[in-house]
């Protein structure tokens, strides 16, 4: 009886689903053609007259008006003329490779900055793209789950009526399972295809502008500021910088450091972060040192050999730095904590730990900015020769050439008229220098490939005496500044006559060490103070200067005579001023007239 209840249930159940299933189909084959040509809506301009309405999609491409198409990155910090102002504060002069050096960082700053801001939006269209991506497939898959609900709903009411049963399930629809795979099959490619169709539609992410860096030769004789500006633009810009010495570089495999040291030390700069490291400024100090030299007893290795070296490391490739894990064994060890001053501690030390695995660290340095500094001794003197040719023969133009104070020629001032930052009331501070070209470079000893990778030339004029004047003064920490806090920790007060000072700046011009010439000086002039201190007061006059005259000392009452003291001596640009040289000269004189009187 049962058997024949379910076998005319049976008979009379079959029609409904199939005609449920042929109606499914159907409206699937419809919805299936809407769902290939829907994502065309995007491409339209929607309607901003339309209603409210709380659906978002985001396949649909926000329109916007042109404003927000500009460029996303903000307005720059500063300036090359904010920069310069900066470098103001601490090097005094050198007008001209202050702006030429603060252009050219100032554009590397720029192009880090364009760089992380496509790296950012180029990261958000991906994303977009990704979810745009996911709500297609997840449309899709709903709309083929909508297109044939029959599976789904069978096999459960299948499940439920044979849950008590523990035997084979059996089919009692065997076409429709058939019947039902054939649609999933022809829905799933047509899905396929849709996918395919929808993905061409995608938009492309646009490949950006990239903007080649401009490496910097900077010239120009010992002493005038060449480190010493780019040193303070770094710390203004908050970019890595080191600067690595030319002299103990080699070819790979000879005894010596290889070039990609300077990376190594790059590296640590930037506290072993690769992503600031990739794009922080190499400056090679004394690079006319690497000049071909012309050598019989075998191969070039500091010279020619370090130019080829460095050629594919200024041009771009990776560079692999091994490091090890305990970073602290690079530098010097910490005092204990038992340490005394009567002697070592007394409980030895602990055995330092087995060095920890090495670390690798790989650095692109496409985008490292390179900076090239050298006196370059002799270049002025090539320069010359190619510039000033005198005409032979009746008729011919015999150019003058002036004689300089270093013995250095100097050059009519329209000659320097088509250089940048060019002003005719400071012509007298163009050099030789200026006028230098890719082939006196090469007549000095370079190679032209790496020639051709120095895209910017930056002279530095010789300081003059006022310019060393205004080094002891003017700058944040100039060395009035330094030495006047270092006889306060004494206690004392160190006090410098006008004179003194001009004194200073003579001698420091003569020694033709530049700045350096200053320091020495100083030390030479306040040997005596520092060793007798602690005295209140100490002026130092041009007579202690020029060694005629010890330095002055005053106790705690003498501030009221110290005053006095330094309106007496207090400069007077209409006095004459005799040199070292004249004053010796006069004393031997008068010695010469004492002895004739006797």
């Amino acid at each position: 009886m049962m058997s024949l209840c379910r076998r005319r249930l049976s008979s009379h159940w079959h029609p409904l689903p199939i005609l449920k299933y042929r109606a499914t189909v159907q409206a699937g084959h419809n919805s299936r053609h809407l769902s290939v040509h829907a994502p065309l809506r995007s491409k339209q301009t929607p309607d901003f007259g339309s209603g409210f309405t709380g659906s978002y999609d985001p396949s649909v491409e926000s329109g916007r008006g042109p404003m927000f198409r500009k460029v996303n990155f903000g307005v720059p910090k500063f300036y090359p003329r904010d920069l310069k102002r900066r470098v103001d504060e601490y090097v005094v002069g050198q007008d001209r490779a202050k702006k030429t050096i603060c252009a050219a960082i100032f554009n590397h700053y720029q192009n880090l900055r364009r760089r992380r801001q496509h790296e950012q939006e180029d990261k958000e269209k991906h994303e977009k793209l990704l979810r745009q991506r996911f709500a297609r497939d997840r449309e899709l898959s709903q709309r083929r789950w909508d297109s044939s609900p029959l599976e789904g709903k069978f096999t459960a009411h299948t499940l439920k009526m044979h849950a008590g049963n523990r035997g084979p399930l059996k089919d009692e629809a065997p076409g429709q399972a058939s019947s039902t795979r054939q649609a999933h099959d022809l829905n799933a490619s047509e899905g396929g295809s849709a996918t395919g169709i929808l993905k061409s539609e995608e938009p492309a992410i646009p490949e950006h502008v990239k903007i080649d860096k401009s490496n910097i030769l900077v010239i120009g004789p010992t002493g005038v500021g060449k480190t010493y500006i780019l040193e303070t633009l770094s710390k203004k810009i908050q970019v890595p910088l080191t600067i690595c010495d030319c002299n103990s570089l080699t070819q790979a495999g000879y005894i010596g450091q290889d070039v990609e040291s300077c990376i190594e030390r790059l590296l640590i700069e930037a506290n072993y972060d690769v992503k600031a490291a990739e794009h922080g400024v190499v400056v090679l100090d004394e690079f006319d040192k690497l000049a071909r030299r012309e050598t019989t007893t075998g191969r070039d290795v500091s010279g020619e050999g370090v130019q080829q070296a460095l050629l594919k490391l200024i041009e771009g490739t990776k560079v692999t730095v091994n490091a090890k894990d305990n970073r602290s064994s690079r530098t010097a060890s910490p005092i204990p904590p038992n340490y005394s001053a009567a002697g070592p501690p007394t409980t030895s030390m602990p055995v330092s730990s087995p060095p920890g695995k090495v670390d690798q660290y790989t650095v692109d340095t496409t985008n490292i900015l390179f900076v090239f500094c050298g006196a370059f001794v002799g270049l002025d003197k090539i320069i010359l020769r190619r510039v000033s040719k005198p005409a032979m023969g009746f008729g011919g133009d015999v150019q003058s050439r002036h004689t300089g104070p270093a013995g250095s020629y100097t050059l009519p001032p329209e000659t320097y008229s088509h250089l940048a930052h060019y002003s005719p009331h400071a012509a007298s501070t163009f050099t030789p220098l200026d006028l230098v070209s890719s082939e006196d470079l090469q007549r000095f000893g370079f190679i032209p490939e790496i020639i051709g990778r120095l895209h910017n030339f930056c002279a530095l004029s010789p300081l003059s005496k006022e310019d060393l004047y205004r080094i002891l003064t003017e700058p944040r920490n100039s060395l009035v500044a330094q030495y006047t806090a270092l006889f306060e920790t004494y206690p004392s007060q160190l006090y410098f006559t006008e004179r003194a000072l001009s004194a200073i700046a003579e001698r420091a011009l003569a020694s033709e060490t530049g700045a350096r010439g200053l320091k020495m000086e100083m030390e030479r002039v306040l040997a005596e103070p520092m060793f007798d201190a602690p005295t209140p007061y100490v002026l130092i006059t041009e007579a202690c200067v020029k060694g005629l005259e010890k330095a002055e000392y005053w106790g705690k009452d003498g501030r009221h005579e110290l005053l006095q003291r330094l309106e007496e001596e207090r400069f007077n640009p209409q006095s004459p001023q005799h040199s070292l040289e004249q004053l010796r000269q006069a004393g031997e004189a008068s010695l010469l007239d004492g002895k004739g009187a006797v």
